[in-house]
Parts: structure tokens; C-alpha cells; sequence
């Protein structure tokens, strides 16, 4: 489906506050699919993200203030790290307890823990207008430069209204996520914490210990390191991402998080007592429990494990797209194992994931594309 120029929407004035890698594809991605019909002004502290939205087109306005969005925006969009939001947040408290001309319908957010900015928001006096957001999208990179119009399309986008806000207000924003070709889910906040703490927030502390234990086993000349490849690559590739970011998550959703963690050293610990005891079969069952609900999900979704010969890929927006490239690859006699679309995609890139059967095939597959002119994310 291309851009629509007739695409309307509630939200015709849109302040983006913060234009890092979320921030900057959500206003590329409103560009991309309203073109000139919404307003966008873009707020960051950086002149070099100001200045190159601008240039881009992407932004019609540039602010450093986010009071700048109190007055004549219909939606701000709080797109910064989440202790930048919790100050935007009492900063648009005050300037709606002492200016008239507060006009903003909505408040949002980006953040990926949602019960401290909810609170902040009550606290605030804002939560009639405030409604909670996650766009499970993302990759280890930042900033503005590393943002495209793609990224967030087909991606779950998860809503978790204040239970203060006016249905029709819920319902609006819902309606414009959609239309941006995302995939909007609402929960309420508890179960978007808890969602988060089992299936993002714990497997990076996971992959943290298992790397720091591979470390400490390690010698001198580092063979552990040499030798490591497929599965410990795979589960630990998200360990990459920024320490900073998740120090600070761990602490802010810890209410969370230490449940799950305690359930799953409780697990490790009745694994080794199995293994300590030579029960084979009920090793067998773990592991044959594991592998059943593993093979339940969308392996084509985004995740923090990833398949051995695979590339993602940025989709054209238009119609039979996906037909387009496997027909391309199968004119080059180039088999595919699986080809879909991603929805979770954090810390990930690309829209499309192709998996292949052989190493061959996924080299042959990356010219190909690149060739063609998509944008290719190898899968490290």
C-alpha cells in the first residue's frame, strides 16, 4: 500500500520530544504516510538532530522547549529517555496550572516501562490526557541518524490508557497508530510491565550473567571467546546494548522483574538437582517442554534469539512487495526456509526477515537485494 495523501486523522498538530532512533522514525513514519496534511514539530536538545530533520523534511518546526507543544499542538509525543519524559511530563504540568492556552488532547510516550511515567503523569494532573505507548521496535543503535520511516511498520505498538482518559480519546490514538501501519495492542499498565519484565527485560539480564560466567571460565588466550559461536552468539547478542539504559530499567521495573528472576533461579535450580541426580527422563521432559512452547510461537517474529543464516530487510511500501523479492530470489535459484514479517522488533532491524538453508544462499541473497536497492541488516 503507497502513502496516502488523503489520510486523516484527529491529531493534526504532532510534537515529536525527543528525535533519537524512536523519535525520529515515528516523525519520518507520520511524514511518510500523511505527507504535508500533519503538522510536525520536532523538540530535542540536539541542534545536529534539529537541523538535520529540517533539512530532511521531516519536521516543520524545531524547538529546544517543550513547552513549545502546550499551545496549538493537538498530540506531544514524548520520545526522550524515560527520566528526559518524567521531566517533560512535570514541565507540561506546569505550564498547563498557569497558561490558558494548554490546547494538547494528548500526552504519549515511547517509554518501555510504564508504571513510572503513569505515575508522574497522575501526579502531574495530566492523566486525563495521558495514554501510555511501547513500539516493540528498536536496535542497539541511536540518535536521529539511525532512524527510518520503516521502522516501526508492522510492529506491535502496545497502548495502556490511564483508566482516566475518555474512551473516544483512547479510540482516536488507536486509530492513528493503526493508520501509521502499525499494530496497536492495549494493557493495561501491570500487564505491560509484567509482559516486559518475562519477555525483554529478564532475557537481557539472562544474557548478561551467561557472558559475564563465559568471561570468568575464559584463559588467557581466550579460547572461550574464539570458539563461541551459533547458539551463545545468538542468546547474547543483546547484551550489546547500552549498560546505562538497562541498569536503569532493571532498577524502575524491579517490581517486575524480581518475581520472574526468582522463578527462573528457582528453575535453574530444580535443573540442576535433576541433572545432580541423574533423572534423565525428567531432563528430557525440560527440555522437550522448552523445545513444544518454542515451537508454538511466530519464530518470523522479532527477538533476542535469532536463526543461523538470515538477513532482515527495509520493505518498498507498496502492494505484493513481499511477492516481489521471493520471486527475485526465486529466479535466482535461491530456496528460502521462511520469509515474514516482523512485529516485535526490538532491538532489531529491518521489517522483513528471510531465512535461508545455507550460508550460500544468504550471501548470494544480501548482493541480490543490495542490488535491487533494499536496505539490508545482516543478523550478527
Amino acid at each position: 500500500m503507497s502513502a496516502n495523501t488523503e489520510k486523516t486523522t484527529d491529531f493534526k498538530k504532532i510534537a515529536i520530544a525527543g528525535l533519537g532512533l524512536i523519535g525520529g522514525s515515528l516523525a519520518r513514519t507520520i511524514r511518510r504516510k500523511y505527507n504535508d496534511s500533519v503538522y510536525i514539530l520536532g523538540i530535542d536538545s540536539s541542534d545536529e538532530s534539529l537541523e538535520s530533520a529540517l533539512k530532511d523534511g521531516v519536521i516543520n518546526e524545531a524547538s529546544k522547549d517543550i513547552s513549545s507543544a502546550a499551545a496549538g499542538y493537538d498530540a506531544v509525543i514524548l520520545s526522550a529517555p524515560i527520566s528526559t519524559n518524567l521531566d517533560m511530563i512535570d514541565a507540561l504540568s506546569k505550564v498547563r496550572q498557569r497558561d490558558d492556552n494548554f490546547d494538547l488532547k494528548l500526552v504519549s510516550d515511547v517509554s518501555s516501562i510504564k508504571q513510572p511515567i503513569h505515575d508522574a503523569a497522575k501526579e502531574a494532573g495530566l492523566n486525563d490526557i495521558f495514554i501510555g505507548g511501547h513500539p516493540m521496535a528498536g536496535t542497539e543503535k541511536a540518535g536521529y541518524a539511525q532512524s527510518n520511516a520503516y521502522l516501526l511498520e508492522n510492529a506491535y505498538y502496545i497502548v495502556t490508557p490511564s483508566g482516566n482518559n475518555d474512551p473516544s480519546l483512547v479510540e482516536s490514538y488507536m486509530e492513528f497508530l493503526g493508520s501509521l501501519d502499525v499494530i496497536p495492542i492495549k494493557l493495561t499498565v501491570d500487564e505491560h510491565d509484567h509482559a516486559t519484565a518475562c519477555v525483554s527485560h529478564l532475557p537481557h539480564i539472562v544474557s548478561a550473567a551467561l557472558v559475564n560466567v563465559v568471561k570468568d571460565n575464559d584463559n588467557e588466550a581466550g579460547v572461550l571467546k574464539t570458539i563461541a559461536a551459533g547458539g551463545f552468539r545468538d542468546i547474547t547478542r543483546i547484551s550489546s546494548s547500552s549498560p546505562a539504559m538497562w541498569s536503569f530499567i532493571s532498577d524502575e521495573n524491579k517490581a517486575q522483574i524480581l518475581p520472574v528472576l526468582s522463578e527462573y533461579i528457582d528453575a535453574l535450580k530444580d535443573v540442576k538437582t535433576l541433572i545432580e541426580g541423574q533423572k534423565n527422563s525428567v531432563v528430557t521432559e525440560f527440555f522437550s517442554t522448552a523445545r513444544d512452547f518454542r515451537d508454538t510461537m511466530d519464530v518470523r517474529s522479532g527477538g533476542g534469539i535469532v536463526d543461523s543464516f538470515a538477513l532482515r530487510c527495509d520493505l518498498i511500501d507498496e502492494e505484493g512487495e513481499i511477492a516481489t523479492i521471493a520471486t527475485r530470489l526465486a529466479t535466482h535459484h535461491i530456496s528460502i526456509k521462511n520469509i515474514g514479517i516482523e512485529h516485535n522488533r526490538e532491538f532489531e532491524d529491518g521489517v522483513l526477515k528471510i531465512e535461508f538453508y545455507t550460508q550460500d544462499a544468504l550471501d548470494k541473497s544480501k548482493e541480490l537485494l543490495k542490488k535491487f536497492r533494499y536496505t539490508v541488516y545482516e543478523i550478527n
